[in-house]
């Protein structure tokens, strides 16, 4: 009997493309906001309690940095008692819980990478604070949870499915329109094709409960992974097109490049992603 996967967010960049690739190997429930309301403690559980979910995969966010920045009280209503209602619930219904939490939970870290889920962190903005305390809240609520700390992620436009201002698609355009675009220096982090990560899904959902890093890990600073992304797109060298901010994150680098050692060894080997570079490279060979 197939498993049954509750999917929140499932029209969203990520959710849409995990209902394309797993919905002959699943049976989803994919609610409106209607049919359920996440920051609703009592249409979470009655919803779970009538359609009876194996895994409640948690992918509905406020993710946009800035927008958070500006409506913290949103923010907090969605990104934290939302996934608090659903952990809850999930443990009351005997559902595996498993949620997209974030990089950004290393915004405010000073060591160099990558990093390890066993460092201490100290986010510095609305969004990972708010991720971060999920996390925590939700831990507490139901430690079978798994908090996978999402990276920046990027696709192809294709008809139907959802796209936001990805690392690949800010190029692109640069390069189609000849207008410079700046990337920043002291930035460090992993940017992941998200079919890799939809690819993994289903593995995460037999992890033991905790956080794991979830991603493309990456050495170099953005800027010079623009580069090599430009000129792999247009045989090009930066000169004027793309530009480095040396001022943006002035007090400190911003690190966010993760090691994921620790799911790889908790999935037996499974959930083994190409480094930043390496994505990237088949990404455009696939173009």
């Amino acid at each position: 009997m197939q498993k049954k996967i509750l999917v929140t967010g499932a029209s969203g960049f990520v959710g849409s493309r995990f209902v394309e690739r797993w919905r002959y190997d699943f049976s989803l429930l994919m609610p409106s906001h209607a049919e359920l309301d996440i920051t609703d403690e009592a249409s979470v559980d009655s919803y779970l309690l009538h359609n009876t979910p194996d895994v409640v995969l948690h992918l509905a966010a406020l993710s946009n940095t800035w927008y958070c920045e500006q409506h913290p009280e949103e923010s907090y209503k969605v990104n934290v008692e939302g996934t608090c209602n659903l952990a809850r619930a999930a443990m009351l219904h005997g559902a595996k819980f498993v949620f997209f939490s974030s990089d950004q939970i290393y915004n405010g870290n000073l060591e160099c990478g990558p990093l390890s889920e066993d460092v201490p962190v100290m986010p510095e903005n609305v969004y990972g604070k708010h991720k971060l305390e999920a996390e925590r809240r939700a831990m507490e609520l139901n430690p079978a949870t798994v908090a996978l700390r999402a990276t920046w992620m990027y696709d192809k436009p294709r008809e139907g499915m959802p796209l936001h201002n990805n690392f690949v698609q800010l190029i692109a355009a640069s390069v189609n329109e000849r207008r410079p675009i700046m990337f920043p220096v002291r930035e460090y982090r992993g940017i992941t094709w998200v079919k890799e990560a939809v690819e993994f899904l289903p593995a995460a959902f037999g992890l033991p409960g905790g956080v794991y890093n979830y991603g493309a890990g990456n050495s170099m600073n953005t800027y010079e992974t623009a580069c090599c992304y430009c000129e792999m797109l247009a045989g090009l060298q930066s000169g004027a097109l793309l530009q480095p901010d040396y001022e943006r994150y002035p007090g400190h680098e911003r690190n966010l490049s993760m090691s994921t050692d620790k799911i790889f060894r908790a999935s037996g080997g499974t959930v083994f992603f190409s480094t930043t570079m390496d994505g990237l490279r088949l990404f455009h060979s696939m173009l």
